[in-house]
């Protein structure tokens, strides 16, 4: 013991050598620590580890630096299962006293078993689990839970009690009653063990035999019956008198016949049997099928358990392969874009290398919609750069094949030409509309020629008298009477003025007056409302 004023060692004497100081307090409060230590320490003797830890816990209080109080306290809360806070005590009384501590060994004998710890670890998480089963609602998983807790840590009361509880709450007070002795077999006075086994008696009207020994006769007693003077009683029996009590003990009744000692062989025999007729074998049995249903109680609950890991792992999986698909899609994407861009600087590379049809031709089996940005810019520019030229190059080819008569080639080309101009900048997009129109009309697509020419009436009104005569009045098909005969496999045949595509006769009124046209019938208005012609 060292002053707490100069860190002196203290001698038997009631002041301090080195300052001088009154430590009689100093000393009376270590002493009454140790007392309280002392006590701890019986009470730990026979397992009476609530009390003992409260002790130790009110030695603490008067004196934290009592290193052999904290390391039982410590030994106290590994006993009931609460490793974590036995560490605790035992690394604070290790900084107290770093050197020939008890604690130290204690903490390497844990961290050297690393199985242990891992357990003891797993065994927290998992009663912290079942806790929050409970909050949840979820008792049956809490129960699972608290099984396997027990099994891997038998010591933890607090196990032992939560699941006591919750058979308590199922009215299943048997199990319950089992594991509360178990409990106190570590702690055998533990205040919530003894009040749930106070419940479960007032419940089920059947007292514990926890607790409850038979009396023994003390040596004192053995003695006062030894010193009794043995008196008759009469009728042969004797009489001890004890103090003040009289004990008269009957003589023993002896028969030697031999009929009688057969008769009671038989009597025991029969009452043997009919014993384990009607206690033992429905006892037996009632262990057999309370076991039975018991592991297919388990089985049960395990199969709930995997089966509920099984559903998370195929979830897992499932959302695995939608990213994994997700992700080869987006790949694909990019692909597709990454090639769309190597097309498109392959035609940047012909347009500048001056070879304007090979990257019109190019350009062609591009679309907008595959590029964003600096690219959907250069494919901009590159097709307002390279549009005439894929305009001559579609015209031309339409115009060789109407002339040859391909009417089907004709208007494949003749369209590209139109869609290669959407803005009608170039000069010749009234004759590639022109010769489409009649293309189509050639080959018995009415609609699509009157759709063609409607667009001409109203995009070039000038030329409106060229094409109006062609466009189908009736829903028949039938169109104006022309000479020349055009086949087309797989359509009706037709017949047309070939002279008349290129000289039609113009029409009595001027063109200019046209203000609306009569789609259905064809007839022209003037800005008056006026029929012309």
């Amino acid at each position: 013991m060292r002053c707490i004023y100069c860190n002196t060692p203290l001698a038997a004497i009631d002041y301090c050598p080195g300052c001088g100081a009154d430590v009689t307090l100093l000393k009376r409060i270590v002493r009454i620590s140790n007392l309280l230590y002392n006590r701890g320490l019986e009470k730990a003797t026979v397992r009476d580890l609530s009390g003992a830890i409260a002790c130790l816990k009110q030695s603490l209080k008067f004196n934290k630096e009592n290193i052999d109080a904290r390391n039982l306290l410590g030994l106290c809360y590994y006993e009931t299962g609460e490793v974590v806070l036995a560490l605790c005590e035992w690394v604070v009384s290790k900084n107290m006293k770093p050197q020939e501590n008890l604690a130290e060994e204690y903490i390497a004998r844990l961290q050297n078993n690393k199985n242990r710890l891992d357990a003891i670890n797993q065994t927290i998480r998992k009663y912290n689990q079942s806790i929050e089963y409970c909050r949840q609602g979820n008792e049956d998983m809490a129960i699972m839970q608290l099984k396997k807790v027990i099994s891997q840590n038998p010591k933890l009361v607090k196990a032992y009690q939560l699941l006591a509880l919750l058979y308590m709450k199922h009215r299943e007070y048997e199990k319950a009653r089992r594991l509360l002795r178990r409990a106190a077999a570590v702690d055998n006075t533990n205040t919530t063990t003894l009040r749930y086994l106070t419940e479960i008696e007032e419940a089920t009207g059947k007292t514990s035999a926890f607790g409850r020994r038979r009396p023994r006769i003390t040596e004192r007693l053995v003695e006062r019956y030894e010193e009794a003077e043995p008196e008759q009683a009469g009728a042969g029996a004797l009489r001890y008198v004890s103090g003040t009590e009289t004990i008269i003990q009957p003589t023993t009744f002896r028969d030697s016949s031999t009929v009688a000692t057969l008769i009671n062989i038989a009597l025991g025999i029969l009452l043997g049997g009919a014993v384990v007729w009607f206690l033992v074998v429905p006892a037996s049995r009632q262990a057999i099928r309370d076991s039975a249903n018991q592991q297919v109680t388990d089985a049960n609950t395990e199969l709930a358990a995997q089966t509920a890991r099984l559903q998370d792992l195929q979830e897992e999986v499932d959302g695995y392969v939608a990213r994994a698909d997700s992700a080869d899609q987006e790949r694909d994407k990019a692909l597709e874009k990454a090639a769309s861009y190597e097309d498109l600087l392959a035609v940047a590379s012909l347009y500048v290398n001056g070879e304007q049809t090979s990257a019109a031709d190019a350009l062609s089996g591009l679309k907008a919609d595959q590029f964003d940005g600096s690219a959907k810019t250069l494919y901009e520019n590159l097709l307002g750069a390279v549009s005439s030229s894929m305009f001559s190059q579609y015209y031309s080819a339409g115009t060789t094949a109407y002339v040859a008569g391909d009417y089907a080639t004709a208007a494949e080309q003749l369209q590209k030409a139109v869609e290669a101009d959407p803005d009608n900048t170039n000069s010749m997009h009234y004759d590639a509309m022109y010769y489409l129109a009649f293309a189509y009309y050639n080959m018995g697509n009415t609609d699509m020629s009157n759709d063609l020419f409607s667009q001409i009436i109203t995009m070039y009104p000038s030329q409106a008298s060229a094409v109006q005569g062609y466009i189908v009045q009736n829903s028949s098909g039938q169109q104006p009477a022309s000479q020349g005969e055009v086949s087309v496999e797989g359509q009706d045949t037709y017949t047309q003025d070939q002279s008349q595509v290129q000289d039609y006769e113009e029409p009595a009124y001027d063109p200019s007056q046209v203000a609306w046209t009569d789609p259905t019938t064809g007839l022209h208005y003037d800005m008056y409302g006026n029929l012309l012609g």
